[in-house]
């Protein structure tokens, strides 16, 4: 993935995430006919994607969750994988899904040259960068028991 700032982040050599992504365009990437996909669509309207270990072109692995509205790409949501990181709720602590959380804010700044525009530590830890196409942020959720990073498109 690279140029998040831009709002187009590239996943592999087929598949591009953007604001104005459809359904029909992700179903067409040789990324998603390649993949593991579970698929739940709900009845409000939303489809949820997600993919389990994809690989960046930076070496990074990870899963990733894409949400569709009326078939128009709005969020997207990514949690990096591997043996550091807790893989079921066999391994799962809080202290690990922290450790995920940190990996997650440094991937960030290595990809976002400006800083964030909300940082906060309670109820949750949580930062954000804002961008004329949407937003970039780092979070984790007690309720959920994750960290990840998520692109809100506008």
């Amino acid at each position: 993935m690279d140029g998040w700032e831009s709002g187009v982040i590239q996943v592999d050599d087929s598949l591009k995430l953007y604001s104005g992504l459809t359904e029909e365009e992700l179903k067409a990437s040789l990324f998603y006919k390649e993949k593991s996909t579970e698929v739940q669509t709900l009845t409000t309207g939303y489809t949820w994607y997600r993919f389990k270990s994809v690989a960046s072109s930076g070496g990074k692995t990870y899963y990733l969750a894409l949400c569709f509205y009326q078939s128009r790409l709005v969020h997207a949501s990514l949690a990096l994988d591997g043996s550091e990181f807790p893989s079921s709720w066999d391994d799962w602590t809080e202290a690990g899904e922290m450790k995920r959380k940190a990996a997650h804010d440094e991937w960030l700044k290595q990809q976002i040259s400006g800083t964030p525009q909300i940082v906060r530590s309670k109820p949750y830890p949580y930062m954000e960068y804002s961008f004329p196409w949407g937003a970039i942020y780092s979070s984790y959720d007690p309720r959920s028991a994750s960290a990840s990073i998520g692109f809100t498109f506008t």
